[in-house]
């Protein structure tokens, strides 16, 4: 081969394959060597860390380098499992609390500032007369133009009795003001009920944390359901992602006098979960929707698994999202912690619904659908207050209508 040619080759692979250098060590058998054991593969680790701390375009640090790898070896097991920072814990272990210190305010991202859907009754917000609509511009100084909604949130929060000063763009206002609030307890409630028609209960549950099930117990004592004022209820878990296993079951017990609630499986130990009876339980002759979507998720499906293969209600809606795995918190050494998939759960009929979701009995998709960001403060608030006016709803109120006329009938 002449060297011309042997140098248009070269420069062909080169542009095909890109620029690599070599690096050859001195042992170089040894390095093409496989590990004997798991002792070598960690060293090999130690080692790779090493080449790219000293050798990547850019400086990265040991230390950034082994969070990577620990918390890509956890999350490529699967979607749901992850590396949980002492910060990450804390901010779950609130989420599930249902109470934290902060404002008490709603709060959504919008035209690139931080927009007040509504302060929460009797709060530092409310108090200090925070109001739907506000632009929350600048968060102790600074501004909130390019900052996430998650880190706006972690800025607000903080201990009972700490000073958060949040500059305040108003309708109306010449120009903004700064507002200084005093944080506080605020404890979130997960149930909002409504009776409307008359006899028809509305509840919506929107996550499985502490204390959700005992609001929701609360909320149909009060309705007067176990004295035989209530003839439905419509139960909405729409868009809710799940939350706290055992909440669920809890939940599920509510609603089931006899029969599976769910099963789980796993690989130390598989368990089936049974209801209860007591005086409290869902009455007979009282129709039972609910409510689902694709954003009804975990300890959602598995209220609404139990039942549908129960048979106690109707599901309706859209399929929810198919997330059939347990996790179990694991604490670490660094004061983190292992969110790691301990187990997976099957609804009453043995069904493992992972990736496949729950099918609605009856399918009904709403003809307008728009998101929270595209709604201002004040109609966040009124479809909240006033369930009656959703499309969902109204035809859930339907279908319990035409169930009672037709025991009317019999």
């Amino acid at each position: 081969m002449n060297k011309d040619l042997f140098k248009t080759l070269l420069f062909a692979l080169l542009i095909v394959g890109g620029v690599f250098v070599i690096k050859h060590g001195a042992q170089g058998e040894k390095q093409n060597s496989r590990p004997e054991s798991i002792y070598d593969r960690v060293n090999l680790l130690t080692e790779v860390m090493k080449k790219v701390s000293d050798n990547y375009v850019k400086e990265v640090s040991d230390e950034e380098l082994l969070m990577r790898a620990i918390r890509w070896m956890v999350h490529s097991l699967d979607p749901f499992s992850a590396y949980m920072s002492p910060d990450e814990l804390k901010e779950m272990e609130t989420e599930t609390r249902g109470q934290f210190g902060g404002l008490g305010i709603e709060i959504t991202k919008k035209d690139y500032y931080i927009l007040v859907i509504s302060p929460i009754e009797d709060t530092p917000a409310w108090r200090a007369g925070i109001l739907p609509g506000d632009r929350i511009i600048k968060i102790n100084g600074e501004s909130t133009r390019d900052m996430t909604l998650s880190d706006a949130v972690k800025k607000l929060r903080g201990p009972k009795g700490t000073r958060v000063v949040i500059t305040v763009e108003r309708e109306g206002w010449d120009e903004p003001r700064n507002i200084e609030l005093i944080r506080d307890i605020i404890k979130v409630k997960s149930v909002r009920s409504k009776i409307i028609d008359e006899n028809i209960l509305y509840v919506r549950l929107s996550g499985f944390q502490e204390g959700s099930s005992k609001e929701l117990e609360d909320a149909l004592k009060r309705s007067g359901l176990y004295e035989g004022k209530i003839k439905g209820v419509i139960f909405d878990l729409r868009s809710n992602p799940g939350g706290l296993l055992s909440e669920a079951l809890r939940i599920g017990d509510i609603f089931l006098s006899e029969g599976i609630i769910v099963s789980t499986k796993g690989r130390r130990s598989s368990q089936s979960y049974k209801a209860g009876k007591d005086k409290f339980d869902f009455p007979d002759g009282v129709s039972l929707i609910v409510l689902v979507n694709q954003g009804s998720a975990s300890a959602s499906e598995i209220v609404a698994g139990a039942i549908k293969d129960n048979k106690k209600g109707l599901i309706v809606g859209t399929k929810t999202f198919g997330k059939a795995s347990v996790q179990t918190i694991i604490p670490l050494s660094d004061g983190g912690a292992l969110r790691l998939t301990t187990a997976h759960y099957y609804t009453p009929a043995g069904n493992n619904i992972e990736e496949k979701g729950i099918e609605p009995d009856i399918v009904f998709k709403p003809k307008v659908q728009v998101t929270q960001t595209e709604l201002s403060p004040e109609e966040i608030v009124k479809r909240r207050d006033h369930p009656e006016l959703d499309e969902t709803v109204k035809f859930a109120l339907s279908l319990i209508k035409g169930a009672n006329q037709e025991r009317a009938k019999e």
